[in-house]
């Protein structure tokens, strides 16, 4: 196994098509395994074998009097671009953990690719006191396995001039009250931050929720495992959105040509758009949740978008824009 492993590495690791007996050298050199040519062109065959069983093709070609190669990327240029960038630029993740994510990365794709693309490893970030990927892990462990975790869970306060992170004190743990203890039922993502719903016994009437890159220390709790077959976890429908505050309702407003780009990004491309006057349109769009990110997002484009309906969200914008503007006063 360790010579196919190792056959595969080399070929993957070429700029350009190797012949069979460079990588037999390279096998002796690089990895002490001495082979002749003829176990190299077999290796080379039961490396396409389990490829063909597996994805159908060969994974390896040959070129007559050049040698072998990568015969097709697992993921073409454009898809190892975004998978590398997400990991590098994630904020939640310290410089070890991208470390640890682009290195299994690279190992699915070849040298000529990854020469390719923008491939930078380092980049500035502050120091987490926190393992994001291994908190994830924990908490998945113990959804699947029904068991329950305990946790701190931060806050922020100003100390000396500097924004620092205080552990909240509103735990049920019986000899720290740092520390929640709650029954996992579900982890979900919304706008790059990941959540978990579970069940925490001093609000027992409504699931609570966590936010990941606030939590801290998180273990395996021996403590009994709430069901909760009250609460239909699996139905929940944009699950977020059940602890932002706010109702749907019809959003109706008026908004520059400017701002096209930044209506579509948040409403999509089915709602009828009519036009208002020079450069000015009017939308409609059904069952808008009016919480607090509608309204920040609303504020963030001033005069370039008017709410018409509802009044209520209207009048709300009023208020704000009032409050905004004393501060300048």
């Amino acid at each position: 196994m360790d010579r196919l492993y190792y056959t595969y590495l080399i070929i993957k690791e070429s700029l350009d098509y190797i012949p069979a007996i460079e990588i037999k050298m390279l096998l002796e050199e690089k990895y002490q395994i001495k082979v002749d040519i003829k176990t190299v062109y077999q290796a080379i065959r039961n490396i396409n074998e389990l490829s063909h069983y597996i994805y159908q093709k060969d994974i390896i070609k040959t070129k007559h009097r050049k040698g072998y190669a990568i015969n097709e990327e697992f993921f073409n240029d454009g898809q190892i671009q975004y998978l590398w960038d997400s990991i590098l630029y994630n904020n939640d993740l310290d410089q070890k953990e991208v470390n640890i994510l682009l290195t299994k990365l690279q190992t699915l794709s070849s040298n000529k690719q990854l020469s390719r693309i923008q491939n930078q490893t380092i980049r500035q970030n502050d120091i987490r006191n926190y393992d994001l990927l291994l908190n994830m892990t924990t908490i998945i462990k113990a959804i699947n396995e029904k068991k329950n975790i305990y946790f701190k869970y931060v806050n922020y306060e100003i100390k000396r001039n500097r924004l620092v992170e205080i552990s909240n004190i509103h735990g049920n743990h019986q000899d720290n009250k740092e520390f929640y203890i709650i029954s996992p039922y579900k982890l979900i993502q919304n706008n790059s931050k990941y959540y978990v719903i579970g069940y925490f016994d001093k609000r027992p009437d409504s699931l609570s929720l966590y936010r990941l890159d606030r939590m801290r220390l998180v273990r395996n709790h021996k403590s009994k495992y709430f069901e909760g077959e009250q609460f239909d976890v699996e139905q929940i429908d944009n699950p977020i959105n059940m602890y932002i505050s706010g109702e749907k309702e019809d959003l109706e407003i008026s908004f520059d040509q400017s701002i096209i780009k930044e209506v579509v990004d948040k409403f999509g491309q089915d709602n009828r758009v009519t036009k208002d006057y020079e450069n000015r349109y009017h939308l409609i769009v059904k069952d808008v949740l009016i919480n607090e990110g509608l309204i920040g997002w609303l504020m963030m484009l001033q005069d370039k978008i008017t709410v018409i309906k509802p009044y209520s969200l209207q009048e709300e914008m009023k208020k704000r824009i009032e409050k905004t503007l004393k501060q300048y006063q």
